[in-house]
């Protein structure tokens, strides 16, 4: 049984953006999971496994041209400073570290941080490839403090136009000392030619570019440099800047930048870049990413889950009651903060009245500076904010709760009752937590200075005009619309949208509790998460791209909203506190993710390992548990405060110093969003920039157990990554500050050595980078920080072997890895035949690949499907032990073995059994009647909890059979998990629209695969 603590504190402020964000690491297309041809359209699947997530829209695309490899004169200006590395598509640097355990770029510069920066790059303007008399024409964007230093971001211009991708760089600075530059500047050559398109067909084409065509445009207000437009059809403005982009060879384009598409229930928001004399869409990126002195009299309160409702499926009403000020009956006091923070009370749009709101502000609604709320139920076209709640004179927003969703089993008819149930409470809990987030975020560096969203920006800097807009139950009225939660943000200024969702058990897709998203705290906090960090990294317009990119982006948006309940101590006792979305997935143990944050196994080199192949959910999980091993390793050296510490803390009323090491870990964390000066990151970047946090805010105090931490997940001092899409980066495990075992790796088949093995680190191999071997193509050595790691051993013929080894110091170390003969291996000379496809898979020694049956609706059952296998003997042999894995692979539409269609999670074997038959003169081993049963696993023997089957639950186990002489075994299906998990039989709600049993409401029930199955003399 494990037992949390939990701790209590408060926040306060908000923050906005256009950029769209979904939670779930699991609601998207088919591809990674879903069998075609649904029973119920609702259904769906997808390879990161989430709920019925939503893909949103057409694919980022990057600025054309090949990467212009860097000049003979840059690399060796890299070498000359001891910098490392790495390059852009221009051949100038995107990220310039210290090498090795190195503190510094350069030291004795000027002073002011400003005249840091300039000093550095014009003293290195080789490496960077702009001649030294353009650093001086570099914009300063933002100067933000960092404790003592600053990140100092600058930019280019041409023509008084900024660069509509790249042309930025973000400088780590410290008392003249220079830490890291990253972005990427351009060199310029010549002036571009001039825009012969209007902002209108900048706009069109965009649009056009994504399937959308709009209506009248009309110019609508402007902010700065951007003019805004309302579109007749699309629901949302439309955006467009002038700006430039360079191609590789420095050559410069006249461009409009353009942020255009819908709102929304299912938002379609994207930043392109369109070529200002062509109209050809050079660039393009989604922004939805699939969470008293005021003047006015009185003292509002809210009622509040803090965390979420009950988590054991009472309809208890356990909110709390929040008060702006102290007063009798009150929870908590949100006003309680370091001075000067927040400037008003939550409910008030700002100092000066209504402002952008126009007439529709009212005090005593949810509409405030920092966030506005409301019903999505039925919104539809440009009504899709909906409406808010009836106004509160007094300020006491106690909405009545009744839990109707959930308690009435996901009943149609609650949506359509004229009492509202729920309504109000789900507007006023979501505009709650929003403010909550907005308020923590303020107090660790998320402000107007760096690209807040606030209504009013208090003349503190930045845009303002873009609060958080909430939509609670967002699409609720459409049953397509389901289990998902979004945010969309765009350049500060622009709008900042979230969308809350109602969830629902889906056949062969999802099995949830009915829920609704904005009762869960950690849901709305990982939305908000994704506008804080497509703000502050890149400078407020740039957002984050790539895979690396967007899976850090889903990583830090579970990490801040999981810490933030910590801190504030919403986390109820006996709860995780590290699990992202107990409350709508009806799972307190992982929530919408393989593994709970603080239980993760995963590492670097593991990247691409889920099921459906890289995808930003699941392998954002791996920077999930990087960071955790970072946070703890300064727990381990700072300690954590009492839970009343620890509130300060979260308010900022205590400094970071005296807050322990989860608060320092979360502060460095922010720290170095700023220190990326753009989007385009890999995680060997933010690795880096998190680093040089800590260099400029505590003078590298930490460094020794920051790098050993990340060496422990992987990415010690030489991992490497060859792009932010690179998905098969290079992982290390040595730190450069501390001892390293060398370690030695001997696989061996009693005293002879087995060759072509590959070793993996973790619990996964399939599509795993190895980290050693015997293969012709690794060594057989490697450098490890000091602790305990698991491991798996993978060789032809030999099948797979776990094993875990321990490193103490630094000496040097052989792990002697033990395996036998696998007698169902091809690559040992057995063969494979039986029903569907690919049965040579079963038994080709790799998780990666797999066998598959796939029926149709005619009743056709998985049972009985199976695989002949011929062992690899010379005669009857006794076998003792099995190995299975269920494992799926991603969608391989060119599968020569025939299995081209996606692959439901829920098609994964669950229960099976083995017969066997011995060949002699009159038995060929050929016929089903000459086999005979010889195990029956048990019915869960790969038993995979709600919300649905994940590829933990589906890795390679180990069964011991009875003592069986034979020289063929079969294999057969008796269940798969769609037919034979009880979690996902049955009526599971009271929507007498919805099929919820998967045998019958999912194609998945006819189709079963497993990836190996291995056989063992003992």
């Amino acid at each position: 049984m494990r037992t949390y603590s939990t701790r209590s504190t408060r926040v306060r402020r908000t923050v906005l953006a256009v950029a769209t964000a979904c939670i779930v690491a699991v609601i998207q297309t088919p591809s990674a999971g879903a069998d075609p041809g649904p029973a119920q359209p609702r259904s769906s699947d997808s390879g990161a496994g989430t709920p019925g997530a939503h893909r949103h829209g057409k694919a980022d695309k990057d600025l054309p041209g090949a990467h212009r490899a860097p000049s003979s004169k840059a690399r060796g200006a890299a070498t000359k400073a001891g910098a490392r590395v790495s390059w852009s598509r221009y051949g100038t640097p995107t990220t310039v570290v210290p090498e090795g355990d190195g503190t510094a770029l350069a030291k004795g510069l000027p002073a002011k941080p400003e005249q840091t920066a300039r000093a550095y790059l014009k003293a290195n303007a080789g490496l960077f490839g702009i001649p030294a008399d353009q650093v001086d024409d570099l914009k300063l964007v933002s100067s933000t403090p960092i404790g003592k230093g600053a990140a100092v971001l600058l930019a280019q211009e041409v023509d008084g136009k900024p660069f509509g991708r790249d042309g930025q760089v973000s400088v780590g600075v410290v008392d003249g000392t220079v830490v890291s530059v990253t972005g990427a500047l351009a060199p310029v050559t010549g002036a571009p030619k001039a825009a012969t398109l209007s902002e209108q067909d900048a706009i069109k084409a965009a649009l056009a570019d994504v399937g959308m065509a709009p209506g009248k445009l009309t110019a609508a207000d402007s902010a700065d440099k951007w003019r805004k437009f309302e579109a007749s059809g699309l629901s949302g403005q439309q955006i467009v800047r002038p700006v430039v982009i360079a191609d590789p060879d420095g050559t410069v384009r006249s461009a409009y930048q353009v942020q255009a598409g819908t709102a929304g229930e299912e938002p379609e928001l994207y930043d392109s870049v369109v070529d200002a004399r062509t109209g050809e869409v050079l660039a393009r990126r989604s922004l939805v990413e699939d969470g008293v002195a005021d003047g006015h009299d009185g003292n509002p309160q809210w009622k509040v889950f803090p965390f979420s409702p009950p988590l054991d499926d009472s309809s208890t009403d356990t909110r709390e009651t929040w008060c702006w000020v102290a007063a009798p009956g009150c929870d908590r006091v949100m006003s309680d903060s370091a001075p000067g923070t927040p400037h008003h009370a939550w409910d008030i749009a700002s100092g000066e009245g209504g402002g952008t709101y126009g007439t529709s502000y009212k005090l005593g609604t949810t509409l405030g500076s920092n966030a506005f709320a409301s019903d999505g139920l039925t919104a539809t076209g440009r009504n899709w904010l909906g409406i808010a709640p009836d106004v509160r004179a007094d300020r006491v927003y106690d909405y009545s709760y009744t839990d109707a969703w959930h308690a009435s089993g996901c009943d149609p008819k609650v949506l359509t009752d004229p009492a509202k149930p729920d309504r109000d409470a789900a507007i006023g809990n979501l505009f709650a937590q929003h403010n909550v987030m907005h308020d923590f975020s303020y107090q660790l560096g998320f402000t107007e200075k760096t690209w807040n969203m606030q209504h009013d920006n208090y003349d503190l800097g930045g845009k303002g005009g873009d609060p958080e807009m909430g939509v609670a139950r967002s699409g609720g009225s459409n049953p397509s619309t389901r289990n998902n939660a979004n945010q969309s943000t765009g350049a500060d200024g622009g709008v900042a949208l979230t969308n809350m969702y109602l969830w629902q058990p889906l056949a062969g897709a999802f099995y949830g509790r009915c829920a609704d998203g904005d009762f869960d705290a950690s849901v709305i906090g990982h939305e908000y998460t994704h506008a804080i960090t497509n703000r502050m990294i890149g400078g407020g317009t740039s957002g984050i791209s790539g895979t690396h990119g967007g899976s850090m982006g889903e990583s830090w948006s579970d990490l801040v909203a999981t810490e933030r309940l910590i801190e504030t101590g919403a986390v109820p006792d006996g709860v995780d506190p590290w699990v992202v979305g107990p409350y709508v997935t009806d799972n307190n143990e992982r929530g919408i993710r393989n593994f709970a944050i603080d239980r993760s196994p995963l590492n670097y080199s593991n990247f691409g390992y889920d099921m459906g192949g890289a995808e930003v959910h699941s392998d954002g999980e791996i920077w999930n548990a990087v960071q955790y091993e970072v946070r703890q390793a300064l727990v381990g050296k700072y300690g954590e405060p009492s839970q009343k510490v620890l509130a300060s803390c979260a308010a900022g009323k205590t400094s970071v110093d005296a807050c322990g090491g989860g608060r320092r870990w979360i502060q460095l964390m922010f720290d170095s969003y700023l220190l990326m000066g753009t989007g385009k990151i890999t995680m060997i970047d933010a690795r880096d920039a998190m680093l040089a946090a800590d260099k400029i805010r505590y003078h590298g105090a930490d460094l020794d157990v920051m790098w050993a931490a990340f060496a422990k997940r992987g990415m010690g001092i030489d991992a490497t990554a060859t792009s932010t899409s690179d998905t098969r980066p290079h992982a290390d495990f040595a730190t450069p500050t501390g001892a390293n075992g060398n370690i030695t790796f001997k696989v061996v088949n009693g005293g002879d050595e087995i060759p072509n093995a590959r070793i993996y680190i973790g619990r996964f191999s399939a599509r795993t980078t190895p980290i050693a071997g015997t293969a012709p193509d690794l060594g057989n050595k490697a450098l490890f920080t000091k602790g305990h790691y698991d491991a798996i051993a993978v060789a032809p013929g030999y099948g797979l072997t776990r094993f875990d080894f321990q490193v103490d110091d630094a000496s040097k170390q052989t792990v002697k890895v033990k395996m036998q003969p696998n007698l169902a291996s091809a690559a040992a000379g057995a063969t494979a035949t039986g029903d569907g496809y690919n049965a040579a898979k079963l038994i080709d020694d790799d998780e990666g690949t797999n066998w598959a049956y796939v029926g149709d609706k005619t009743g056709t059952s998985v049972t009985g499907k199976g695989v002949y296998v011929h062992l690899a003997v010379d005669g009857p042999t006794k076998v003792r032990r099995i190995q299975v894995s269920a494992v799926n692979r991603p969608t391989d539409s060119k599968d020569p073995g025939g299995d081209t269609g996606s692959q439901s999670r829920f098609s994964a074997l669950r229960q099976f059994e083995v017969s066997a038959c011995t060949r002699t003169a009159t038995v060929d081993c050929s016929q089903p009647k000459q086999f005979h049963v010889v195990y029956l696993s048990p019915a869960n023997a790969f038993d995979a909890p709600k919300p649905r089957p994940a590829a933990p639950d589906l890795l390679m186990r180990s069964f011991d059979i009875p003592a069986t002489t034979a020289t063929d075994l079969r294999i057969e299906a008796i269940t798969n998990q769609c037919v034979g998990n009880p979690a996902y039989a049955g009526k599971q709600d009271n929507d007498p629209n919805n099929v919820t049993d998967c045998a019958t409401g999912s194609t998945a029930a006819f189709n079963v695969r497993a990836s190996e199955f291995q056989v063992f003399e003992k």
